[in-house]
Formats: C-alpha cells, sequence, structure tokens
C-alpha cells in the first residue's frame, strides 16, 4: 500500500475520531466510556445468551480489563452475573431494569450527537454519507 493512501487513511481516523468525541474519556456526557457502553450494549443485544468470555473474544478486550467492568457494572445494579447450569466455567450476564435504562440513555445522547453532527446537511448528503460508510464497512468486513 502507497504511503501516501496510509497518511490520508490515518488523517480520516483522526478527523473521524475527533467528530465522534472517542478521544474524551467519557460517551456523549454520560459517566461512561465508549468501551463500557459498547458491553452494555452487546449484553443488551445478546438477549440472555451473552457470555463473558465470548464477549471479550469478539470486542477484542483483554479479559481482566473486561472483568474489572463487570464488577463495576455489578457493584452499580447495571448487570446480574449467573452460572450455567451445564458448565460453571461459563457465566451469562444480563442487564437488569437499571441497567437498560442506563443503556437507553446513553442510547439517546448517542443519537443526539448524530442528530447534531448532520443536522446542517441536505437529505440527500446524509444518504450519500451513510450509503459511503455502507460501503466502507462491507469492503472491511470481509
Amino acid at each position: 500500500m502507497d504511503k501516501q493512501v496510509i497518511k490520508e487513511i490515518r488523517q480520516f481516523n483522526r478527523f473521524y475520531s475527533k467528530i465522534l468525541g472517542l478521544l474524551n474519556s467519557r460517551l456523549t456526557n454520560t459517566k461512561y466510556t465508549l468501551t463500557e457502553s459498547r458491553i452494555l450494549f452487546e449484553i443488551a443485544a445478546k438477549n440472555r445468551a451473552c457470555y463473558a468470555n465470548d464477549l471479550a473474544t469478539e470486542l477484542n478486550i483483554d479479559r481482566s480489563y473486561l472483568s474489572r467492568i463487570l464488577r463495576k457494572f455489578q457493584k452499580e445494579k447495571l448487570i446480574t452475573k449467573q452460572k450455567s447450569l451445564n458448565d460453571h466455567r461459563k457465566i451469562f450476564l444480563y442487564l437488569t431494569e437499571h441497567g437498560k435504562q442506563v443503556l437507553d440513555a446513553i442510547n439517546q445522547a448517542a443519537d443526539k450527537q448524530i442528530i447534531k453532527m448532520f443536522n446542517n446537511l441536505t437529505d440527500d448528503e446524509v444518504n450519500n454519507i451513510k450509503n459511503y460508510m455502507e460501503k466502507i464497512q462491507k469492503k472491511l468486513a470481509k
């Protein structure tokens, strides 16, 4: 790959990180980091089939780091853990009602962030960007 292309991709990554506020320690004016928010999202998305070990693998997160986050979530009563009846090494993760409320607030804040980011664009411009994002995602997911 050409060095100039690499430089331009890295420049775009820095630009987009700044636009999304990813360098801020907290996501969308909540007390949770992007990583913590993503973990909550994944637990909710798995809907009663979320194992801690699978989550670490899927998100490429160090298991000890994930464990610290999960302990924090338990302390804040965002999640509950339950050992599998078939395999005690497997631990199911569930969002509590409080955890669902926190995730809803995070999602609403993230939605507002996107609305603000695209507010000055026309519908056609937003759709063009969305289509480019889909193409990028498809190409990089290979």
